[in-house]
C-alpha cells in the first residue's frame, strides 16, 4: 500500500472517530434517560387507573329517587314492568318492581366495594318506609354487584362476562355496559346488564329444551 494511501485512510478513520464523539457528546441528558422517565410516566399512568378504580360509586349503578323506569319484555307476558326508585338514605334503596301480575320489593345497601341484597319480598303493595336502624338490622341476602369491575371477576355465582358491552335500547344506545351472567344447575343461563347513572338496563334468561332455546328478555323503555 502506498504512503499516500495509507494516510488517506487514517485521516478517513480520525474524522469517523470525531463525528461518533461528537454525537455522543450533543446527546441531551433528557434523551439518556428517556427509559427511566417512560418507567415513571408507565407507574404514574398505573396509578392513574388505580385510583380511577378505587373512586367508582356504586351508588351511581341505581336511578335518582322517584325516578319510573318502564322496560319492555318479550318471551313472557309478565316480562314487561316498571321499576321504581326509592331512596332511604346515602347508602340505601329499594326498587319496586310492578309486573301487571305482582309486585316484588328489592332493597340494595351500598358498601365501599359492593351493592348487597337485603331485602326482597314478592306480593308487597305497602309503602317501605323504614328507619335507618330497621336498615341496618337487615342481614345481606346476596350480592348484586362487586369491585373490582373487571372482566372475570366472580361472587355469589356470578361473572362480569363484559365491561365495555354496547347495547342498543328502545330508551337509547349504551357504551360501557356491565354484564353479569350466572348458570343455574339446570343449565339457564341468567344475564343482567348494568349502566352508571341507570343501573340495569336489561334482563336476560335463557334456557334449551328438547333442541330448542327458550329466551326472556326485559330490557328499557322510558324513564320518567
Amino acid at each position: 500500500m502506498s504512503p499516500f494511501r495509507y494516510l488517506g485512510l487514517l485521516m478517513l478513520l480520525f474524522l469517523f472517530s470525531a463525528c461518533g464523539q461528537n454525537s455522543a457528546d450533543k446527546i441531551p441528558a433528557d434523551t439518556v434517560n428517556a427509559p427511566q422517565d417512560e418507567e415513571a410516566q408507565e407507574d404514574v399512568k398505573e396509578e392513574s387507573q388505580t385510583s380511577i378504580e378505587e373512586k367508582v360509586e356504586l351508588k351511581s349503578f341505581f336511578m335518582r329517587d322517584g325516578a319510573v323506569a318502564s322496560y319492555i319484555g318479550e318471551g313472557n307476558e309478565y316480562a314487561s314492568y316498571q321499576a321504581r326508585t326509592q331512596w332511604h338514605n346515602d347508602d340505601t334503596v329499594s326498587i319496586n318492581e310492578d309486573n301487571g301480575g305482582t309486585t316484588v320489593i328489592r332493597t340494595y345497601r351500598i358498601t365501599d366495594d359492593s351493592i348487597d341484597l337485603i331485602k326482597e319480598q314478592g306480593e308487597f303493595y305497602e309503602q317501605f318506609n323504614p328507619t335507618n336502624e330497621d336498615l341496618k338490622s337487615l342481614p345481606t341476602l346476596s350480592t348484586f354487584l362487586q369491585l373490582p369491575l373487571e372482566k372475570g371477576t366472580t361472587f355469589d355465582e356470578w361473572t362480569l362476562v363484559n365491561v365495555e358491552q354496547t347495547l342498543e335500547t328502545p330508551y337509547e344506545t349504551f357504551n360501557h355496559v356491565i354484564v353479569l351472567e350466572k348458570t343455574d344447575d339446570n343449565g339457564a343461563i341468567q344475564r343482567k346488564y348494568l349502566v352508571k347513572g341507570f343501573g340495569e338496563v336489561k334482563r336476560e334468561f335463557l334456557m334449551k329444551e328438547n333442541d330448542a332455546e327458550f329466551i326472556v328478555t326485559s330490557i328499557l323503555e322510558t324513564v320518567e
